[in-house]
């Protein structure tokens, strides 16, 4: 519970030493004490040059709160975590895989097109059988776009 919290913290003072036009898409400890953001940005890729921008304006933020372990800066990837309401509402129509906490109507795994998302819950039209579901944001533990290169 206490990492959480922490991690929590790290992630709001991140978010406050964005740019304009960045979003911390997922902050997580990776291997220990590394501390790694998935950043996306609005106006171009995300690139090493933009994470290493990224890097330099968040590490004074994250030192001020007291870390002191390494940083790193990503791209979100192909297969984009979703982790807020607001990333389920963007990628209406895009394929999303989700893994719930507890099981809902015996299974606790999805995949199919995100249909729309209010602000407590998402529809989710499966691929297998094409059934529409509605998932509560609060029981999701993990989702991911299933994008097809």
């Amino acid at each position: 519970m206490r990492e959480t919290a922490r991690l929590e913290r790290l992630a709001e003072v991140v978010e406050g030493a964005l740019p304009a036009g960045s979003e911390l898409v997922d902050a997580r400890f990776s291997g220990g004490p590394l501390l790694t953001l998935l950043v996306d940005r609005e106006d171009g890729p995300v690139d090493h040059e933009f994470c290493r921008r990224i890097a330099t304006a968040v590490g004074p933020a994250v030192e001020g709160e007291g870390y002191d372990g390494p940083v790193e800066v990503s791209s979100p990837g192909i297969d984009r975590p979703l982790t807020k309401p607001e990333h389920f509402r963007r990628f209406v129509g895009h394929e999303a895989r989700v893994r719930l906490g507890e099981p809902l109507d015996g299974r606790r795994n999805f995949a199919g097109t995100i249909q729309g998302a209010g602000d407590e819950a998402f529809t989710l039209k499966l691929l297998e059988g094409g059934a529409e579901v509605e998932l509560p944001f609060g029981a999701v533990t993990r989702a991911n776009l299933k994008e097809d290169i």
